[in-house]
């Protein structure tokens, strides 16, 4: 505690000063006081510096060949870059030169600062580090590992992203051990460990993770809502040099400010609960007269099937709206509700969530109103939202709101379908697809969801959340109920920003997930400047750096998808094979083309391997081949070109003995569906042989659930062949429209549940 008090004394000292950075003398000085090394050194303040006084006493109290000149100054940070720091010859005139040339061309720094050179090679990789943490409002505290010096910038952006630096939130590494691990993940440290091949061992972990700890102490203490009045923003040393074995300070730069109690009010369980499983639902700006939105949601929510006499609707002077009743006020309603969906527009909103606050009969908010905060010169109305759902929390704690500017809530299993969307512009996704995992899709845009909904009109979630604005209930608060949910085996998750502290319990939550065998894949936007200008603009969020939600959420389990086909192929995956135990990534691939048969070849690396020495299956498949005459043109191999000569009658065995194979954990099976041995067009519509029925799918998508084992099947065909994918996928059997695109996707997903 004595360390910390001295420590805190020095940003008293700066702050005083009105200073919100450090001198580097001090920044050395909070290093020291941590026990961490840093060369000797002497400062001499500028108001009496005398240039030939100072060079005799650096050159008789400092020891060594070379000496280091640095100018210590609160304006120039970066002082390598601006020429404010010289190593020289350890010489009294070539010391006294460099004051007197720093003095002339930096007449407004603090002082000069002379260091003992700490031996090292700068050239060497793995010999200079750069270390360094942040505060970061989703995630608390960062650490940063990576490669130090001058040239750490123009070398990390060399790098494939996320390689370096390596990035570990400190509230989730709690001992040595997540240290250590955390140094056996990060790049740079395998060669200063000597990894590397040809490599030599320079400095020992324990060296390193007693820096990282100390680190991450110290922003521990100096954070928001922590133990002081100041919080760092910014601690970096670039670089830590590895001197003789030990890990030395050679520059240091530290930013803070007055801590602040930033901690965002979590909403009650067990609204956010009634959210998602309502027993009564009421709507709030139904309009008698025309089908606008409200009138839209009412309708959508009867047809759904909830009881129609526990909806209700708020609007005075009237009986009732499409045979539902409608009461004034919310106070005179008959039950509570857990539901009250709010579509008014947006200067109403207040006045609408105050007399529900005050009714003491609304658990939860649906607000699908938008423009509150989120665009420019809404903030005095976003700001009356906030202080009305604070005063209905202080009369009912379980009151909770989810939005604004949500599309609306679809819960298949509770009946309940708040979308506003035309039942003529999507098939809603209601009832069950029996093929697929249960799965829950939560996202802060509306607009995201229907559109990958009415892509993958397969995808039929057991709830699909549309989050907005984030007001109240952030998309966190929702995934976090939803791991929960024992059946649920799939989560995915479209996120813009996160709310304070929403990372890290979203990491939090990943983790549990995954040990409960559930799969998350995300899709973080907001990943440039300009994507965190977008979605600032579209929910008011705060949107953090990319990359380290990016490292942190995959470190923690989640998928996270660089794109907006990967997200919706890797759901494809995730929903399909979730209930498969995939037992090795040796797969089998078989087409009807060359070029596909050359593009899966293409696509194979990484976790994906195509080995196949089973004697026994290979002459099985010679005798199918020679069955239908095809043993002439075509080879059993891995991958194997059965031609457009193959029937149904053919492919059928050759994949029914791939699958039952283990020496397999999945087939990729590309077939092109325009040759004539194949019936790839529906019964009975147009001049031609083909039926369905006569194809090989229907028996090898029960063989698939009885081998429980992937089949990735790929059409690579225009529209006409439409019908025959979703002849497949109503079997249980996903399709992909190019073979190169599946294997890319596969290979995805096989590093992810493979670890």
């Amino acid at each position: 505690m004595e360390k910390l008090n001295a420590i805190e004394a020095i940003f008293e000292k700066a702050h005083a000063q009105k200073r919100t950075a450090l001198l580097e003398t001090e920044v050395y000085e909070i290093l020291a006081l941590s026990g961490l090394a840093v060369p000797k050194r002497l400062f001499y303040p500028l108001a009496d510096l005398d240039p030939s006084a100072a060079a005799l006493d650096i050159v008789s109290r400092l020891e060594g060949r070379d000496v280091v000149m640095k100018i210590v100054s609160s304006g120039t940070l970066h002082k390598t870059e601006s020429g404010g720091v010289k190593i020289l010859s350890r010489e009294k005139d070539s010391v006294e030169t460099a004051l007197r040339g720093m003095l002339e061309k930096f007449p407004g720094v603090e002082g000069i600062m002379a260091c003992e050179f700490a031996e090292h090679s700068p050239f060497a990789l793995g010999e200079e580090l750069m270390l360094g943490a942040r505060s970061d409002d989703a995630f608390g505290p960062v650490v940063t590992l990576g490669a130090g010096g001058t040239n750490a910038e123009g070398l990390t952006a060399s790098l494939k992203p996320g390689t370096s630096p390596a990035i570990a939130p400190v509230e989730f590494i709690c001992n040595g051990a997540g240290w250590q691990n955390f140094l056996d993940k990060s790049w740079i440290w395998q060669y200063t460990a000597g990894k590397v091949r040809g490599g030599k061992r320079i400095a020992n972990d324990g060296e390193m993770i007693n820096w990282l700890e100390s680190f991450a102490y110290i922003m521990k203490y100096f954070r928001d809502g922590g133990a002081s009045k100041f919080a760092i923003e910014e601690f970096e040393v670039n670089p830590v040099a590895v001197s003789k074995g030990r890990l030395v300070a050679l520059d240091g730069v530290l930013r803070f400010r007055p801590a602040q109690n930033k901690e965002r009010a979590r909403p009650s369980k067990k609204g956010v609960a009634g959210l998602l499983s309502p027993r009564a639902v009421a709507v709030v700006g139904v309009s008698e007269k025309k089908m606008n939105m409200a009138r839209i949601i009412l309708n959508n929510i009867v047809k759904a099937g909830f009881d129609i006499k526990r909806v209700y609707v708020i609007k005075e002077g009237l009986a009732e709206v499409d045979g539902v009743k409608c009461y004034a006020d919310p106070k005179d309603l008959p039950e509570t509700v857990d539901m009250y969906v709010v579509a008014v527009p947006s200067p109403e909103v207040p006045e609408v969530l105050a007399r529900a606050g005050a009714s003491g009969k609304v658990n939860g908010v649906v607000l699908i109103s938008g423009g509150m905060g989120e665009k420019a010169g809404s903030e005095d109305v976003g700001a009356s939202v906030v202080r009305a759902i604070a005063k209905a929390k202080e009369k009912n704690p379980d009151f909770v709101l989810s939005g604004g500017n949500s599309l609306g809530i679809v819960l298949p299993r509770s009946m309940v379908n708040t979308l506003f969307i035309p039942e003529y512009k999507m098939d809603y996704p209601l009832g069950e697809n029996p093929h697929i995992a249960k799965t829950a899709f939560v996202s802060q845009s509306g607009a995201f969801v229907i559109s990958s909904l009415s892509k993958m009109a397969w995808l039929k979630p057991a709830y699909s959340v549309t989050v907005g604005n984030q007001q109240d209930v952030t998309v966190v608060d929702y995934v976090e109920r939803l791991c929960e949910e024992e059946e649920i085996k799939v989560l995915l998750v479209y996120l813009e920003g996160f709310k304070y502290a929403d990372g890290l319990l979203l990491a939090k939550v990943v983790e549990k997930a995954r040990e409960k065998g559930k799969l998350v894949i995300i899709y973080k936007a907001g990943r440039t400047a300009v994507g965190q200008k977008a979605v600032m603009g579209h929910t008011a969020s705060i949107a953090g750096d990319y990359m380290v939600t990016k490292t942190i959420l995959e470190a923690a389990g989640a998928l996270v998808a660089d794109s907006f086909d990967d997200f919706n192929d890797l759901a494809v995956m995730a929903c399909y094979f979730s209930n498969f135990n995939i037992r090795t990534s040796n797969t089998f691939f078989m087409s009807n083309a060359g070029f596909e048969s050359a593009g899966m070849a293409d696509g194979v690396g990484g976790r994906i391997t195509v080995e196949m020495k089973d004697e026994r299956l290979i002459g099985d498949m010679r005798a199918v081949l020679k069955e239908f005459r095809l043993d002439g043109i075509v080879d059993v191999k891995n991958p194997m070109d059965v031609t457009p000569m193959a029937p149904d009658a053919a492919i059928g065995p050759l994949t029914d003995m791939a699958l039952g194979s283990k020496e397999f954990g999945a087939v990729v099976l590309a077939m092109v569906p325009l040759t004539p041995a194949m019936n790839t067009l529906p019964k009975g519509r147009g001049d031609h042989p083909d039926a369905f029925e006569r194809s090989f799918l229907k028996h090898t998508s029960e063989h698939v659930q009885q081998e429980g084992k992937p089949l990735i099947f790929c059409v690579a065909a225009g529209a006409r062949y439409d019908l025959y994918c979703d002849y497949a996928m109503e079997l249980g059997i996903p399709v992909f429209r190019s073979a190169d695109r599946a294997v890319y996707i596969y290979g995805k997903y096989l590093e992810y549940i493979m670890g």
